[in-house]
């Protein structure tokens, strides 16, 4: 095997890059410390906006299967207009994280990902002239020293990558968030209505009860703080988890059982950079913050999805100079938003009496349209755009709503039957969407071993062609007053120079 790319943790964010590597032919290793797959997994939602990414490599309808769905987007609890946001698009999904983490292994060992549990990083070192990575692993087998093309930590808040990276973890604690998550085994008839869904106290503390099975029900508890949480030694137990019941909702809890149960708390933090030579963050290990929206799992696949396709375009040999350096600049401001409006929702909510005068003033925000989908967007992560803008060409008028975004879902009529859009993108390479009727649009020469083209009918309120890149945003358009001049620097921004 020619040196691989390793990737440092077998989280969501971690699984989908491995899986994003391996079908670009891109050797990964995926290491993980834990003997197998976590169960454990707090978290429970996917958004719009992930369940979009899955969508575009062929692994969402899985999810989708069985769900619940929930009707409503919200902002500290605000209710939001998200049919206001042009669509069509998905609701949010009660999926657990352990079923989209299986989801993604089975999908990775598919690929012919090398994923082994029970193997813990060490250290690393950069070579001097920049050129690979040595990882040092340790498992069960003995220390091996891996030479690695890049190395990418997916290891969580208390990453190893990003400290021996030396990259700083930005944020602030004035808010943290303290609580109790985990299954536990109760009959569904002795659930209290107060326990069942979402609720606020006065003081914006929360609890969730989420119905699993028949049997068992999702519990978890949110206290806010501004001392940090002191609990004692050793897993949570039912006896703590009763008495936050009580105090949350006012009523006992009948569980019989724990299956797991976990303290957590909460801290907010932005990683000062994404890069430092041919190591990068992702996940986690880049930014941490409350799990409000989907939004934990949201940036963390973002973050995959955004990478694999440009790490690969390194390592095959067509990446135009500075196309990682893209990663920093895209995730990094992603991160930057997820982490600042988790802390205005947190600030809204905390305590929630005090802020009454603000959450009406935001309300009366929310009556206007570019207000309400600007928050929809960011909350469900399907915004904000990606900046596309190339020297030398004016840029785009400013209200785009398709640049630097993924389309809505929709199907398109090609000459061989009616297709998805995200299905063009299932291959994971860039697609020239020629929507002209078969008229003979813009083609990509000298692009076609990176660039698939895909004509189709015509689609209503959509422009004639557009590019998309492989994570699916959208990198030009016709209808943005750019011509064929700019379509050709786009291919060249994104996947480097002509061939041929």
């Amino acid at each position: 095997m020619s040196e691989p790319v390793v990737v440092v943790g077998a989280g969501p964010a971690g699984l989908m890059l491995a899986c994003e590597l391996a079908m670009r032919d891109v050797p990964a290793v995926l290491v993980d410390p834990h003997p197998a797959q976590r169960l454990e997994a707090p978290a429970m939602a996917i958004n719009a906006g992930t369940l979009e990414l899955l969508d575009q490599r062929g692994l969402a309808d899985g999810l989708r299967e069985g769900t619940v769905t929930f009707p409503e987007v919200r902002f500290a609890d605000l209710p939001l207009a998200f049919d206001k946001v042009p669509g069509p698009r998905e609701a949010t999904h009660m999926v657990l994280q352990s079923r989209l983490e299986k989801t993604l292994i089975d999908r990775a060992l598919e690929l012919g990902v090398d994923l082994r549990w029970g193997t813990r990083l060490t250290g690393f070192e950069q070579a001097p002239d920049g050129s690979r990575v040595t990882a040092v692993l340790v498992s069960d087998s003995g220390e091996e020293r891996l030479t690695c093309r890049y190395l990418v930590g997916c290891d969580g808040r208390d990453s190893l990558v990003r400290e021996g990276a030396g990259i700083d973890y930005v944020g602030d604690d004035w808010v943290i968030v303290r609580g109790i998550v985990g299954d536990v085994a109760i009959d569904r008839a002795d659930v209290a209505p107060e326990q069942y869904g979402l609720s606020y106290t006065p003081n914006g503390d929360q609890f969730l009860g989420a119905p699993l099975n028949p049997g068992t029900m999702r519990v978890f508890s949110a206290e806010f703080t501004t001392r940090p949480p002191e609990f004692e030694d050793g897993p949570a137990t039912l006896e703590q988890l009763g008495a936050v019941v009580r105090r949350l909702t006012g009523t006992e809890l009948k569980a019989t059982e724990a299956h797991w149960l976990r303290h957590y708390s909460i801290i907010t933090r932005n990683a000062e950079r994404y890069r430092e030579g041919r190591v990068f963050l992702a996940g986690d290990a880049a930014h941490v913050h409350y799990p409000y929206n989907g939004q934990g799992i949201g940036t963390a696949v973002g973050d995959a999805v955004n990478l694999g396709w440009k790490i690969a375009a390194e390592v095959h040999g067509w990446a135009p100079e500075g196309l990682l350096d893209t990663y920093h600049e895209e995730r990094h401001a992603a991160g930057r938003m997820a982490c600042m409006n988790i802390q205005a929702q947190l600030a809204l909510l905390y305590p929630r009496a005090l802020a009454r005068y603000m959450r009406e003033m935001l309300a009366e925000f929310l009556t206007f349209d570019d207000v309400n989908v600007f928050l929809a967007e960011l909350v469900t992560n399907l915004g904000p755009a990606v900046p596309m803008r190339y020297e030398g060409f004016p840029e785009p008028p400013e209200r785009d709503r398709l640049l630097g975004r993924r389309l809505p879902r929709a199907r398109v009529k090609t000459a061989s039957g009616e297709v998805a859009v995200a299905e063009t993108l299932h291959g994971g390479r860039g697609v020239l969407l020629d929507l002209s009727g078969h008229t003979g649009g813009p083609d990509v020469d000298g692009w076609t071993d990176r660039v698939d083209v895909v004509r189709a009918q015509p689609v209503a309120d959509w422009p004639a062609t557009l590019l998309l890149r492989p994570d699916g945003c959208v990198a030009w358009h016709d209808g943005a007053g750019w011509g064929e001049d700019v379509l050709r620097a786009a291919l060249t921004t994104w996947f480097g120079a002509a061939t041929g």
